[in-house]
């Protein structure tokens, strides 16, 4: 059989890496009073995102409904959603359909969670009775970790280095 040549591509997006993305430090972000977020990729192309979210005590995140699937992976702690019967504990994988709506909550008997999610989408958020009140995608998340990024000294190009 014969061999066949497949050369590099000179249109491809270079490769990230970051050797020690738990270390906290300026690049992660608060997230109200629940605890902070640090982003690792933008993906501007296709409308998603990648962070990892670090929170304590007895917090919860909006009602939202996910317009595209969402993965999550617990590094430590527990979380779950008010409306699953499930607790994700440290090496748990969760995968959410497009479609869901949920309200995630810090596991009252951990009081901590680390997960690292990929949202591969925007979020809806909706009140008790699933009507609209706001929502959140890559460029509002990219406005925001924008402004983080002035005002702590990081830069437009370290920004624009997490942007795909």
């Amino acid at each position: 059989m014969p061999m066949i040549n497949v050369p590099v591509s000179p249109y491809t997006r270079p490769e990230m890496f970051d050797p020690d993305v738990m270390v906290v430090d300026k690049r992660w972000y608060a997230l109200g009073k629940l605890g902070m977020v640090r982003p690792l990729m933008f993906d501007v192309t296709n409308g998603g995102w990648i962070s990892i979210l670090k929170a304590q005590g007895q917090g919860t995140i909006q009602r939202h409904r996910h317009a595209a699937p969402v993965t999550a992976w617990t590094i430590d702690g527990a979380w779950g959603y008010r409306e699953h019967d499930w607790v994700a504990r440290a090496g748990s994988f969760a995968y959410e359909p497009a479609g869901h709506i949920h309200t995630l909550y810090i596991d009252p008997t951990v009081g901590h969670m680390t997960a690292l999610f990929h949202v591969f989408g925007p979020l809806i958020y909706v009140d008790e009775k699933g009507d609209a009140v706001d929502y959140d995608d890559v460029f509002l998340r990219l406005d925001r970790y924008g402004k983080h990024c002035r005002e702590v000294g990081l830069g437009e190009d370290y920004l624009k280095s997490l942007i795909r």
